[in-house]
């Protein structure tokens, strides 16, 4: 229990099913305020209190002396004006605010309760009192920076407040919304620049983290971000960019989403893909012309004119982009110069990556067609991947595509942090997941690692998936806590170095190995920098 805040007898609050219907519906266009009425609470749960930089929460006591308090608003809503702006402070509130529920998903692909005022976060705490100085871990949920949410229920923080972590799980923009860079964005923005408002909203929560989490019981400098594949995306960026120095002390990144085409320059092409302006320039005009919008004014003020549907229907990719500001340089370049931020870093990968995109009756159905299409995709800068991701013959073809989707998207970029950090003073560790909990004679697919993580296996898990699960989770939690996941009790876990790379299998086995497919991201890593000096070659 929080023994230093207040507590109060919840009284109880009713909503009827025709509410819930109507709000469902008008969710898209209305603010989270409008829609956020209380949801029915028991009136035996004991609700705490705690005093925040803007006002104050009242939480929901759990099983297990775990207290949760949902949605708190880390920013104001993202909204009219400020669509495509950095954060601003939240709006302080009187009284004290409820957050017994969750806050809206941010916009996305056919979600009810979902909205452009979406900026808040979660608390799981068990702490006694105010000074109790517990690790942080703050989690950033993947979805490809397109979908998912801090509700959900794979990242319930109960299992980690109980293990002595305060939790915390952030929302942020995501899409166009959170990805948007356009030259009339950057014309009005006193640094010249746009896109990355996703990023910026992971450096406001941090921010709030900073300024609040001592009231949970959490201790602001020891905070540990973690993401899986977008959230390891977001890992990636905070490490990047100078805007989160000092903001947390320790990272964790599961299955690192880095792709050819998610990481570009404002302005210049990288090779895989346009400048991140002109990919935006496309997209808003190509709405403007099927909406029959003539633009004769402010083009940024038609831009937020447009509706939250509007947005969400066009044809946009999104990418982090390197601007000079919240990207100083390009990512790659800021690590192998180790002018990121220096903390103790964990990062892995699950062993068949791939296996969740890539399936046998939507791939190749022969080497043939594979060779074609591959060559085409590689030209001659890449054509030494052939001898890594080419099969040997049809039955191999499916493998080899789950291997090649597996290297580029989340081993390639996994192994350029790890790297990186073991290049400074602080330790960094390696991991290799490898249980299937859907089929155990497979590979582990992209996403398996996570109901592990959190200790939120479905109830007929066996108990060896359970044992598995408790000992990542005790492995997290190791790390956070000190910077090290080995502690008495635990298998031992070999720190990573750029001589040997270990890492650690977690699974059914638990043991090490050495350079993770060497050779294939190696060929990789030619492969990339190639296209980019080429890019560069080309601006100059």
């Amino acid at each position: 229990m929080l023994g230093f805040i207040t507590r109060q007898g919840a009284a109880m609050k009713t909503c009827t099913l025709k509410v819930l219907l109507s709000m469902a519906v008008l969710s898209i266009a209305l603010p989270a305020a409008v829609f956020a009425v209380d949801a029915p609470v028991d009136a035996a749960v004991q609700l705490t209190q705690v005093e925040l930089t803007y006002g104050q929460v009242s939480g929901v006591e759990l099983d297990g002396d775990v207290t949760v308090f949902r949605g708190i608003p880390f920013a104001a809503p993202p909204v009219g004006d400020l669509r495509w702006k950095a954060p601003q402070p939240p709006i302080p509130w009187q009284g004290v605010r409820a957050a017994d529920t969750f806050g809206p998903i941010c916009m996305q692909g056919r979600r009810a309760l979902m909205s452009e005022d979406c900026l808040y976060l979660n608390v799981w705490t068990k702490a006694d009192s105010d000074d109790d100085d517990l690790p942080v871990m703050v989690w950033i949920h993947g979805g490809g920076w397109t979908g998912g949410a801090s509700s959900n229920g794979t990242y319930d923080g109960s299992a980690f407040a109980e293990k002595g972590v305060v939790l915390v799980s952030v929302n942020y923009r995501m899409s166009a919304f959170g990805f948007m860079a356009h030259p009339a964005l950057s014309a009005e923005s006193d640094r010249g620049v746009s896109g990355n408002y996703g990023i910026l909203d992971h450096v406001a929560a941090l921010e709030w983290v900073r300024d609040n989490i001592t009231g949970f019981g959490g201790d602001p400098d020891n905070v540990t971000i973690f993401g899986e594949s977008a959230g390891g995306a977001s890992i990636y960026a905070l490490l990047a960019t100078p805007l989160a120095e000092g903001l947390f002390q320790r990272a964790i990144s599961e299955s690192t989403w880095i792709t050819p085409t998610n990481v570009t320059h404002l302005k210049n092409s990288v090779g895989f893909v346009d400048g991140a302006e002109e990919q935006g320039q496309r997209a808003i005009a190509a709405k403007f012309s099927e909406l029959g919008t003539s633009v004769s004014g402010n083009v940024a003020d038609e831009m937020r004119a447009l509706s939250a549907a509007d947005i969400m229907s066009m044809r946009f990719t999104v990418s982090l982009v390197e601007d000079g500001y919240v990207i100083p340089k390009a990512p790659g370049e800021l690590f192998s110069e180790g002018s990121q931020n220096v903390v103790p870093l964990l990062a892995g990968i699950n062993s068949g990556e791939g296996l969740f995109f890539v399936r046998p009756n939507s791939t190749f159905s022969t080497v043939a067609e594979q060779r074609e299409a591959r060559l085409e995709e590689w030209g001659t800068l890449g054509r030494g991947l052939a001898d890594h991701y080419l099969a040997d013959s049809d039955e191999d073809v499916f493998t080899s595509e789950v291997d090649y989707n597996t290297d580029l998207w989340f081993a390639r970029p996994n192994r350029e942090i790890l790297d990186a950090m073991a290049n400074t003073s602080a330790n960094s560790f390696m991991y290799v997941f490898t249980r299937n909990l859907r089929d155990p004679s497979e590979r582990a697919p992209h996403a398996m690692e996570l109901r592990y993580v959190f200790n939120t296996l479905p109830e007929s898990a066996s108990q060896v998936d359970r044992d598995i699960a408790d000992l990542i989770s005790d492995y997290w939690v190791q790390f956070a806590t000190t910077g090290n996941p080995n502690r008495e009790g635990l298998p031992y876990w070999p720190a990573y170095d750029i001589e040997t790379r270990q890492y650690q299998t977690i699974g059914v086995d638990v043991g090490q190995g050495s350079n993770f497919r060497g050779q294939e991201l190696d060929a990789l890593d030619r492969y990339f920098e190639a296209t980019y000096q080429q890019a560069r070659s080309s601006t100059r």
